[in-house]
């Protein structure tokens, strides 16, 4: 996320809403068509209210409830698990094994990893 705020010269936050309206972007280009609104009848949870959850969905950050009702939209919707699939890879390309939501810079964080560990003991981090 950090390479993407960077590569745009915005803020982390900024590069994070401009991702998730990316992603609301792609899933309302796909869900035009009369014959689309024929194959959800049954569907669980509508494809809109779905699309509202799918950024905290897959980062890991929904209550357990909305958690299986997004999973069960994801089982019969003949539209949205394409679409997951590909975010689930964006996401991970994005995410890698930094902490994505960590807004403070490396140095910075490895000063402060050293200021804890020589007031609190190695266990304070």
């Amino acid at each position: 996320m950090r390479e993407i705020a960077d590569a745009a010269d915005i803020g982390l936050p900024a590069a994070k809403q401009r991702l998730r309206r990316g992603r609301m972007m792609m899933v309302d280009a796909l869900a035009d068509g009369a014959a689309r609104r024929m194959l959800l009848q049954g569907v669980p949870m509508r494809c809109w209210d779905a699309r509202q959850h799918v950024s905290d969905y897959l980062d890991g950050a929904l209550d357990a409830d909305v958690a299986r009702a997004v999973e069960a939209h994801l089982e019969r919707c003949p539209t949205c698990p394409p679409l997951y699939a590909g975010l689930v890879g964006a996401h991970e390309g994005l995410v890698g094994a930094r902490d994505p939501d960590s807004v403070v810079p490396p140095a910075l964080q490895a000063r402060l990893a050293v200021v804890l560990t020589e007031s609190h003991g190695p266990d304070a981090r």
